[in-house]
């Protein structure tokens, strides 16, 4: 078992923390420097980390109950899907109570819309209830009220074909990628209205995920969308990343929208492309003789149209309030550039956004994929989980040339190939910035206890490259794109689950593969989590045969349990909800296509469907309480916004107060249900509950009973 030493740099803000951090990992990761020396600086800084919890701390004996694989017998309808970033969204879309849910699909298949029929089984009616978008190649999805109606409307992102070399300038593929906007018209069937929405503004980029937020606090939700780029022109082993610009949309209230990404400073900055000495690699347009960082002005399409932005390649996209002054902030995560907070600077009708990334010191170059936002360590603020390409590339020696790839700007203080766990301690001044996050990477000391049925490789020093640092903690595991805080076993406390992988020959520099078979992470205490992902039956991989484990040698016939991360599938989006109403919170993985082991004595890659995946919650004896929250402009046209999106609340059940924040849109593709879900584990009751509302209007509600679905009302002014 690898020691969890303690956290390498603790990054502070502004330009002091900024050159104390970039000192102290340029001589750490001087690629000369002996492994042994690394591994002794590692340990003396871990003597002087006095909140570092002990690596040999052992897990609280709990009962892990397994979930259900219910898929085949709870669905009705398709089951794979051949698209390759498939969504999901749980919602209640026709507001009878239970919870439904949407998968984006490819173009001419179809996106499904589950219904959940209230006997544990679910319907697909997108195509009667004019969902299925059968001539759009969906991607990421999202579910939010824009009318205030009551019910959630449904914005589709979505990206052009796959082969034809054409970028979105040439519009050479009709409505296929323009993303959607179906309004929910409360009679169980939706409406499309992306023309008289958007008109000319609607986005024809290649969409990945998208988000909801009331950004200037006018009671109606506003939209962004994280363009990534068309997949022709996506190359990690060149020197350059021709991106697509983002979108925010403010909601003028009457069913139409504006873009207002470049006043707002939300559409993307240059990416960052360096030389080894810190050179920026720069690109001069031969029309213009403008000159751009990381950006080739010049790559056209093949009908000469110019490819992409000068921004990066985004995947994932959340609005949270980690400042919490009561608007919504915005957290862009770029594959193979850095990562972005925008911080809201909106003032009465002008939306503005400033990057204070840098000055909060978590603007590291890396494969930003997936958020997840919880208090991990419950001291009632929350945390962020942000997924990377994870340990992989630290087996192999780093690449030389400059290209976006995080491999190679690892050996710079500026990138990092590995998941953050940005702990929040508050806000701090930082000159001539104002107020901004205090938000610390402590992913290398968190403490994991091991699974000892599918450890990760990087586990054992032996497989990690000379030239690399051994990751340690819950920096040395593996790759994420969707990933979800939640209490799996309502205890109180916020658990974490991811899944993803990249496989393909060619996704990757080389050709190399980052198996991946997703990852439970249960929180056992205050910087300790066990992997249970066997036990929990969570791993990401068709016909798991998990009662053919031989505990004394998990490794023995692995082609027959098929419990290893060679047998992974494409997992992408991710979203949690309570799907059968019994207070667990259940779990829904999608996998794209794409190519998979056969098994262990077939080494070629073959074609296959993606499947999805409902696990559901076995569920246990620990109470709960769920939350649905609902703003007054869905009453009365005042107050907040209809679902409560952005709200905050603080629920104090005995000697231990929770928060939670309402987000729309999450992690990657895909959004969890905006209810809100509190384990209260022995407690038979709520002492208090504290709404913060988007309007500004503050709430109570005292001594409410446990084990029951509440419905809060935003109070009138």
């Amino acid at each position: 078992m690898i020691l969890d030493f303690a956290e390498l740099t603790s990054f502070g803000g502004g330009n002091a923390g900024l050159a104390s951090r970039d000192l102290l990992m340029s001589m750490l990761l001087k690629w000369s420097a002996a492994t042994a020396l690394v591994a002794a600086v590692l340990f003396v800084f871990a003597c002087h980390q006095a909140d570092v919890p002990s690596p040999e701390v052992s897990p609280t004996v709990k009962e892990i109950r397994p979930f259900v694989n219910v898929t085949q017998t709870a669905l009705n309808g398709l089951k794979e899907s051949w698209n390759i970033r498939p969504g999901v969204v749980i919602f209640d879309y026709d507001r009878d109570g239970d919870t439904d849910f949407y998968v984006s699909n490819a173009y001419e298949f179809g996106n499904w819309l589950y219904r959940n029929n209230g006997d544990g089984t679910f319907e697909n009616v997108a195509d009667e209830a004019g969902a299925a978008l059968r001539q759009t190649h969906g991607t990421g999805v999202v579910a939010c009220d824009v009318n205030n109606d009551g019910y959630q409307d449904l914005y589709v992102g979505a990206q052009g074909s796959l082969t034809d070399r054409l970028d979105y300038r040439s519009h050479p593929e009709g409505d296929q990628n323009i993303d959607r906007l179906l309004l929910n018209e409360g009679d169980g069937t939706f409406a499309d209205i992306t023309d008289e929405a958007f008109g000319e503004s609607a986005n024809r980029r290649a969409a990945m995920s998208a988000t909801c937020a009331d950004v200037d606090l006018d009671g109606w939700v506003d939209i962004f969308v994280g363009n990534l780029a068309e997949d022709e022109f996506r190359g990690m082993s060149v020197p350059f990343q021709n991106g697509q610009h983002n979108v925010l949309y403010r909601n003028n209230g009457d069913l139409t929208f504006t873009d207002i990404s470049e006043s707002a400073g939300v559409q993307g900055l240059q990416v960052w492309m360096r030389e080894h000495d810190g050179r920026p690699v720069m690109y001069r347009d031969d029309l213009t003789g403008d000159e751009y960082e990381g950006y080739d002005p010049n790559l056209r399409d093949d009908e000469g149209s110019r490819v992409g932005d000068p921004s990066g390649q985004t995947q994932a996209v959340a609005f949270f309030d980690y400042d919490s002054d009561g608007d919504p902030d915005l957290w862009v995560a770029n594959d193979g550039d850095r990562l972005h907070v925008l911080r809201n600077d909106s003032t009465p009708g002008n939306v503005r956004f400033t990057d204070v990334a840098r000055y909060m010191g978590v603007d590291q170059v890396g494969a930003w994929m997936g958020f997840a936002i919880g208090d991990y360590d419950g001291d009632a603020d929350l945390d962020i989980f942000i997924s990377n390409v994870g340990f992989h590339p630290r087996l192999l020696p780093p690449p030389e040339t400059p290209m976006p790839y995080c491999a190679y700007h690892e050996r710079f203080a500026w990138g990092t190939c590995l998941h953050y766990l940005l702990r929040n301690d508050g806000t701090r001044e930082a000159p001539g910035v104002g107020s901004i996050g205090a938000f610390h990477d402590v992913a290398p000391t968190v403490a994991v206890t091991p699974s000892p049925l599918m450890p990760p490789d990087s586990l054992d020093a032996s497989n990690i490259d000379e030239k690399q640092v051994v990751p340690t903690g819950l920096s040395a595991y593996d790759f994420a794109f969707g990933t979800t805080f939640f209490d799996y076993d309502n205890d109180g406390d916020q658990d974490l689950y991811w899944l993803g992988s990249t496989v393909d020959r060619g996704e990757a520099p080389g050709g190399e593969v980052f198996p991946a078979a997703g990852r439970m992470m249960r929180n056992v205490d205050v910087g300790v989590f066990e992997d249970i992902t066997v036990r929990a039956q969570l791993v990401d991989v068709q016909r798991a045969r998990y009662d053919k484990i031989d505990p004394q040698d998990p490794k023995r016939d692995a082609g027959i349990h098929r419990i290893d991360p060679m047998f992974h599938e494409n997992g992408k989006g991710l979203a949690h909800g309570d799907l059968n109403g019994d207070g667990y919170l259940d779990l829904i993985g999608t996998n794209s296509k794409g190519s998979l082991w056969e098994d262990s004595r077939q080494v070629t890659f073959s074609e296959a469907g993606g499947p999805i995946f409902v696990w559901m919650n076995p569920g246990g004896s620990n109470r709960w309480i769920t939350l649905r929250l609902k703003g007054r402009m869905a009453i009365d046209g005042t107050g907040s916004n209809a679902d409560g999106i952005g709200a905050r609340v603080y629920l104090t059940a005995g000697d231990r107060t929770q928060v939670q924040e309402v987000r729309a849109g999450s992690s990657y593709l895909s959004m969890d249900s905006v209810e809100l879900e509190f384990g209260l584990e022995r407690a038979n009751s709520v002492d208090k509950i504290e709404v913060l509302w988007p309007s500004g209007r503050r709430q109570v509600v005292e001594n409410i009973g446990a084990n029951q679905v509440l419905e809060i009302v935003e109070p009138a002014q």
